[in-house]
């Protein structure tokens, strides 16, 4: 009789559910860590379009408003005779990140600096799942990552 090679079904059932094993405890982690580079992605976004919102408003040498909703962050323009002009627009929500902020939008003249911030600073909290991540906006357009 010729000798088969291969493995059995016990053996692939085996392997299967060995394998299965491994990613259930392993997801849980890999979800984690996704949600937590997906905060840290949306942190970097939101400073570099405040950025260019003030580079912008430098360049152009008008008022630029750098708007946040709990979805998005916008960039409109303050056209000379009244006109508005969304410059840039980011959404987060096909992310699931959310938005929260002490304030909802941040008037930039023409040097650069927020000259709408009441208390000086301005906070924005991006979130999603348990992950968190914080930016304060100083008046003079100084942004810190916390």
């Amino acid at each position: 009789m010729a000798k088969q090679a291969g493995f059995t079904l016990i053996e692939i059932v085996i392997v299967f559910v060995l394998m299965g094993t491994m990613v259930l405890i392993g997801m849980p982690r890999m979800i984690s860590t996704m949600e937590h580079n997906d905060v840290r992605g949306a942190r970097s976004k939101v400073v570099a379009l405040f950025n260019g919102a003030r580079g912008y408003a430098i360049e152009r040498n008008r008022h630029v408003t750098f708007r946040v909703n709990p979805t998005m962050v916008m960039i409109i323009e303050s056209i000379p005779g009244g006109g508005l002009d969304t410059v840039k627009v980011m959404d987060f929500a096909p992310a699931g990140i959310g938005l929260t902020t002490t304030a909802a939008s941040i008037q930039i003249d023409s040097r650069g600096i927020a000259t709408s911030l009441a208390s000086l600073t301005a906070t924005i909290v991006m979130s999603k799942g348990s992950y968190a991540d914080t930016v304060l906006i100083s008046g003079f357009g100084r942004v810190v990552n916390q």
